[in-house]
Formats: C-alpha cells, structure tokens, sequence
C-alpha cells in the first residue's frame, strides 16, 4: 500500500496575529576577559567586557556579503584601568564603522555629547579607554548591513572631557 503524504497549506488574505511565549528560553552572554575573533555564529550574543585589563574582539570579515544581518552587543560590567576595551574590524584597510555614539560625562558637569561616524571617517575600531571614550555602564551594537559595513549605534558613559570612542588604524 502506497503511504500519501498530506501537507497543510494556508492563504491569509488579512492580518494574522500569533502570540506564544517561549520558556527557559535566554540571551547568550560571554564574560570577556582576554582578546578573542567573533564568529557569525556568535551573532545575538552580548559580549561583557568583565575584566580591568582591557581586551580586543575582532568582528569577522564582512567583505564577501555574506554575514549581512550577523550583529553583537556589547557592555562594559568594569572599566578598563589599563589598556582599553576594543572592537575592531577584521580588515581595517576596506571595511568601515557607521553610526552614532552618544557620550554623556558621568561627573560634575553630566555633558552629553554626540559622535557620527560617517563615509570618508575610515573608522574601524571603538575603543572605550576606563575615562573619556567610555567606562562601566558603556553599550552598543554592531551590525553588519552590507559587504565591508558595519552599523553602529550605542551609549558611552565616560569621566572628564567626553571624546569619541570611533578610531582607525
């Protein structure tokens, strides 16, 4: 006897609406202590920079189109004393950083100041050196949204005189 397979098919001609929860169900974190190279597999995750020596994470290499989509967040749980918490592009020659960084000054004069990143600014990296560019409380967000572009959009808290945590190598 020949078995026949019935496969359910479904034409919506108005809106649907479907709720459920999802239960157990958590972000991925990773305690960042040391210098690491983010994977693509690794997108969604919130990367907490978790160490006073400062480290470097290097984004994978967007330059062939195909990670379009792949994004990470980033914290600072404790300022860096030395060195400085960094993210940077894999290949600083070609691919670019693109968005917005509001810096507001944490100390007497509670400052908020914004920094673009824009085309022409070569920018590559965000370094958050424990006073000006961003301390404990820090956040942001890198997505990839096209071959060598990577959008950015975060809050840095920062001491002193507030400066831009955009760099380029």
């Amino acid at each position: 006897m020949a078995r026949v397979e019935e496969r359910a098919k479904a034409t919506f001609k108005d809106t649907v609406t479907m709720e459920s929860t999802l239960h157990g169900n958590r972000r991925k974190i990773e305690l960042v202590t040391a210098n690491d190279t983010l994977t693509k597999e690794e997108s969604g995750k919130l990367f907490v920079f978790n160490d006073a020596d400062g480290a470097v994470l290097t984004l994978p290499d967007s330059g062939a189109g195909d990670i379009t989509g792949v994004y990470y967040d980033f914290y600072i749980n404790v300022t860096a004393t030395s060195n400085a918490h960094k993210v940077i592009c894999s290949d600083t020659t070609n691919e670019d950083l693109y968005g917005l960084a509001r810096n507001s000054d944490t100390d007497s004069s509670d400052a908020a100041v914004n920094f673009a990143a824009l085309t022409g600014d070569n920018f590559d990296f965000i370094s958050c050196n424990g006073t000006t560019t961003g301390i404990q409380g820090s956040s942001w967000r890198v997505t990839n949204i096209a071959a060598d572009v990577w959008k950015v959009e975060g809050d840095f808290l920062s001491t002193g005189a507030t400066a831009t945590p955009f760099g380029s190598t």
